[in-house]
């Protein structure tokens, strides 16, 4: 754990989880207006990618997303 006045050098990849989240969340019909805010200034931010958010996506869906997307890619 980093000591209190080191400053963290991960926040681009914990608000790319956090977009991920929300972007699954949209997919599941579960979103709500907080979601929306918070979306709206993660998509703003430069750090946020779309590689960052897929990585994170990959990671909470695992292997069944992986085969979604050969499968939607070959119809």
């Amino acid at each position: 754990m980093p000591k209190k006045t080191e400053p963290r050098y991960d926040t681009c990849w914990r608000k790319s989880r956090i977009a991920a989240r929300i972007l699954l969340r949209e997919d599941a019909g579960k979103l709500t207006r907080r979601d929306v805010t918070l979306g709206r200034k993660l998509a703003a931010d430069n750090g946020v990618t779309p590689r960052l958010i897929r990585q994170a996506i990959y990671g909470f869906k695992g292997r069944q997303y992986q085969l979604e997307l050969s499968r939607r890619k070959a119809a």
